[in-house]
C-alpha cells in the first residue's frame, strides 16, 4: 500500500516536470515577439486567478500566518520569475532552465551564512562542484551572451532568497498561501513594467500565453499533491526532468543542441542539486512556483 502510495507521488512530480516544461517552452515561444515582463505579467495575474480560486475552495487563509515575509518571499520570487524568463528570451532553453535550477546551490550558501545551519561535507562539495558544472554549462556562450547568462544566474540566487526567506517564521504556511503572495506581487510588479514595451498579442500568442499559464499552475498542483504525499528525498530528484524536458524541447522546436561540455555542466549542478536535497542535516523548502 505504501509502495503504491509513493510510486503514485513520483509519477506526479514527473508530471509536476513535465508541466514546468511545457510552462518555460510556450515561455520562449511567446517572447520571440512579446516582451518577457509582459509574458510575466500575463503569467502571474491568471495564476493568481487560479490559485486564488482553489484557496477560495479548500478555505486556506488569504494572509497566512507572518504577511511580511510572504510579501518579501514574493518580491524575491518575482525577481526570479522576471529575471528567469528574461534569460528564455535570450539563451537556448535548456541552459536558462539549468541556471535557474542552480537555486538549491544558493540555498545551501544562504543557509550556511545568514542562518548558521549547519552543513555535512558531502552538501559542502556538491556546491563546489555545482560551480564547476556552472562553468562547464556556461562559457561556451560566456562572452556571447554575457548579460543573459549573468541574469540567468542571478534568477536562481533570487529564487534562493525566496525559499531561505520561509525559515524566518513561514514554514507553517499553506502552498497555496504561498503562491498567492508570489503570483499576487508578480501581478503588482511586472504591471507597469508590462506597460512599457506592450505589445497586444495575436491569436497564437495568446495561445502560447494561456498554455504556459496552464502548465506553471498544473506544475504547482502536481509538486504540491507529490511532496504531501511521499518524502521528499524520494520524489525530489525527479524534479529535475524539467531541464531534461526543456533540453528536448529546445533540441526539437528550434534546433538548440547543448555542446558535450554544457551537458556535462548541467549533469553537474544537477546531481549537485539532488546530493545537496537528500544530505542536507535539514532540508530546505521546496521550490513550489515557476
Amino acid at each position: 500500500m505504501s509502495l503504491d502510495k509513493h510510486s503514485k507521488s513520483i509519477f506526479q512530480m514527473v508530471l509536476a516536470a513535465l508541466s514546468f516544461s511545457v510552462m518555460v517552452t510556450f515561455v520562449k515561444a511567446s517572447t520571440e515577439n512579446l516582451s518577457s515582463m509582459e509574458v510575466v505579467f500575463v503569467r502571474s495575474i491568471l495564476g493568481t486567478l487560479a490559485i486564488g480560486f482553489l484557496i477560495w475552495k479548500k478555505r486556506v487563509s488569504w494572509f497566512g500566518n507572518n504577511p511580511k515575509i510572504m510579501v518579501l518571499r514574493g518580491v524575491f520570487g518575482f525577481g526570479a520569475l522576471a529575471l528567469h524568463f528574461y534569460a528564455i528570451s535570450k539563451l537556448n532553453l535548456a541552459t536558462a532552465v539549468i541556471l535557474n535550477y542552480t537555486a538549491p546551490i544558493f540555498v545551501v550558501v544562504f543557509a550556511r551564512f545568514v542562518l548558521r545551519e549547519k552543513t555535512t561535507w558531502l552538501v559542502n562539495a556538491a556546491v563546489v562542484f555545482s560551480f564547476l558544472g556552472l562553468y562547464l554549462l556556461a562559457w561556451p556562450q560566456f562572452e556571447a551572451k554575457l548579460i543573459p547568462i549573468l541574469v540567468g544566474i542571478l534568477s536562481g540566487i533570487l529564487a534562493a532568497l525566496a525559499y531561505v526567506m520561509i525559515r524566518f517564521g513561514g514554514e507553517n504556511e499553506s502552498p497555496y498561501t504561498i503562491i498567492f503572495y508570489f503570483t499576487a506581487i508578480s501581478t503588482l510588479g511586472s504591471f507597469p513594467l508590462a506597460l512599457h514595451h506592450f505589445q497586444l498579442p495575436n491569436l497564437a500568442e495568446w495561445i502560447s500565453l494561456i498554455s504556459l499559464s496552464v502548465g506553471a499552475f498544473f506544475g504547482q498542483v502536481w509538486l504540491t499533491k507529490s511532496i504531501q504525499n511521499a518524502p521528499v528525498s524520494l520524489v525530489l530528484p525527479f524534479s529535475y526532468l524539467t531541464p531534461v524536458f526543456a533540453a528536448l524541447a529546445g533540441a526539437w522546436f528550434w534546433k538548440e543542441y547543448l555542446t558535450t561540455q554544457s551537458i556535462a555542466g548541467g549533469f553537474i549542478i544537477i546531481l549537485s542539486g539532488i546530493v545537496i536535497y537528500l544530505f542536507r542535516e535539514k532540508t530546505s523548502f521546496i521550490p513550489i512556483e515557476e
